[in-house]
Order: C-alpha cells, then sequence, then structure tokens
C-alpha cells in the first residue's frame, strides 16, 4: 500500500482526474452548443490524453528536480524520498508520454496537434522553462486552460465564446497558483537548479502579491462564461460565487503572509477552489 501510494504521489492522479474533467467539460458543453454527439470510443480516448500526458510530465518533473526538492524538505515527493528511483520515475514517465500520444492518434487533428504540442513543451518545461522568470509558470497556466479548449475542438472544428471564456478563467488561476507554488519552492530552485523564476527575481512577497492580484481579477472574471453564452442556473452561479470567495480569501493570506506554511495552506486549497470552478460551469449542464 505504501509503494501504491508513492506512484500516486508520483503521478499527481487528483491533477490528471482534473484535467480528464476539464475535457469531459469541455465536450459536454460544446456537444450542447453544436448539437453534435461524439462516439463514447473517442470520447473515453479523449479523456485518456491529458490523464497521460499530465501523469508523464510530473513523474519527469520528480526525476528533475530531485536535489531541489530534497532541499525544499518535500516528502510528499517519492522520488526525493526515496521511495521511488529516479530512474523508474523516469521510464514511467515516458511511457506514460507514450500512451497519451498514441490515444490521441484517432482524434481530430486539432485535438492530435495540441496534444504533441503541449507534451513537448511539458519536456521542455521539466528541463528547463520552469526555471525561467514567468515563462514556466504562464506554461502550466496554459496546460490548465488547454482541457477546455481541448474538449472543444474533439467535437468541433469551431471554438466556442464560453469555452474560451473558462479556459481564461483557469488561465488566470493557474498563474495565480503557479507563483504560489514558486515561492514556496525557491530556496531548493535557486541553489540546486539555478533557478530564475520570479520570487527568485522580485522575492517572494512581490511574487506573492501579484498571485493575490490575479486572484481578486478571477473574482469578476469567473463571470465572463455566463456573458458569452454559458447557461446560468442557480446551482452554476452559487458554486462560482463559492469559488470567487475562496480565491479572494487566499489572496489576503498570500499577501498578509509568505511563510512556508501559508503558502503550502494556499497552494492545496487552490486545488479544491480549481475543482469547485470546473464544478460550477459544468452544473450549467443542468
Amino acid at each position: 500500500m505504501g509503494n501504491f501510494s508513492a506512484y500516486i504521489r508520483l503521478f499527481r492522479i487528483e491533477h490528471a482526474l482534473m484535467l480528464s474533467i476539464a475535457v469531459l467539460v469541455g465536450i459536454l458543453l460544446s456537444q450542447g452548443i453544436s448539437g453534435t454527439a461524439i462516439p463514447l470510443f473517442t470520447l473515453a480516448l479523449a479523456l485518456l490524453v491529458p490523464f497521460f500526458i499530465e501523469m508523464g510530465s510530473f513523474a519527469l518533473n520528480d526525476y528533475f528536480d530531485v536535489e531541489s526538492d530534497k532541499a525544499n524538505k518535500r516528502k510528499d515527493r517519492p522520488v526525493a524520498a526515496g521511495e521511488i528511483t529516479n530512474k523508474t520515475a523516469l521510464a514511467l514517465s515516458g511511457a506514460a508520454y507514450v500512451l497519451g500520444i498514441a490515444c490521441a492518434v484517432p482524434l481530430p487533428t486539432a485535438a492530435f496537434y495540441i496534444t504533441l504540442l503541449f507534451a513537448a513543451l511539458s519536456l521542455l518545461y521539466n528541463w528547463k522553462l520552469k526555471l525561467l522568470p514567468l515563462v514556466g509558470n504562464i506554461y502550466i497556466a496554459a496546460s490548465m486552460a488547454i482541457p477546455f479548449l481541448f474538449g472543444n475542438l474533439v467535437v468541433s472544428e469551431s471554438l466556442s465564446p464560453p469555452i474560451i471564456a473558462i479556459s481564461l478563467v483557469a488561465f488566470v488561476a493557474g498563474l495565480g497558483r503557479e507563483i504560489i507554488k514558486s515561492a514556496e519552492d525557491v530556496e531548493g530552485d535557486i541553489k540546486h537548479r539555478g533557478a530564475r523564476t520570479l520570487p527568485a527575481l522580485v522575492g517572494k512577497r512581490t511574487s506573492c502579491q501579484v498571485a493575490a492580484l490575479l486572484y481578486l481579477v478571477l473574482v469578476p472574471l469567473s463571470l465572463l462564461p455566463f456573458f458569452t453564452g454559458l447557461k446560468a442556473n442557480l446551482l452554476a452561479v452559487g458554486l462560482v460565487a463559492i469559488t470567487s470567495l475562496s480565491f479572494a480569501t487566499m489572496a489576503y493570506l498570500v499577501a498578509k503572509g509568505q511563510d512556508k506554511k501559508t503558502l503550502e495552506g494556499a497552494r492545496k486549497a487552490s486545488l479544491l477552489s480549481l475543482a469547485s470552478g470546473i464544478a460550477a460551469y459544468g452544473a450549467s449542464l443542468i
């Protein structure tokens, strides 16, 4: 059971599941808008693509970050904790990438190219991009926004305005979360990987203030999908309100204090808030 838990943490299964759910929301919304239904086999492949690519990316992340994770005392990282070897993480990462790309082959051309692009970018991110100011953060934010567009393109060649708006909300939320994560890990990243991330250049406090501002922007921005045609009902709007309140609370906390406990708490809470946001927009289907 301990080993199983280590692999769950290596692959960050909760992240992979969330991306697959985001793709599902994109597909279902697109089907409702376009009136086009896709076969169940295509649906299954579309959900597996982000699941496997995300698994590969996170396993590769632990492979590259083993020394900085040790320095940052990340006991939740199984490679740094000695539960999984570096070679095993690399092999599993490669296998997951292959499976993800293979699942994308039968999908529409645009969806397949998106898969190739983000698989390549995730490799670059883990190798170099995450060490650059904002560049790595922007990539991760984009990877949190693209599942909705990916789902849209699996169904239709035309992008829907509500789905574009949802992707924008996801991008801003993801960017804020990743800046906080960079601030949390800045010491080990500088020492062991020579990182030039935003916190390394301007400090934790300023970086967290930027993240707090992004979170505050989410409060009005989260309503944008409803103004672009997304169906508004009591459940959807209520969940959006809860999500906005949680991000506003996190904005206050990270702007006020930048200690490790606060940043770690905000990072973990943001994942729940993102899940709430996905559920909110999905609730418009009811």
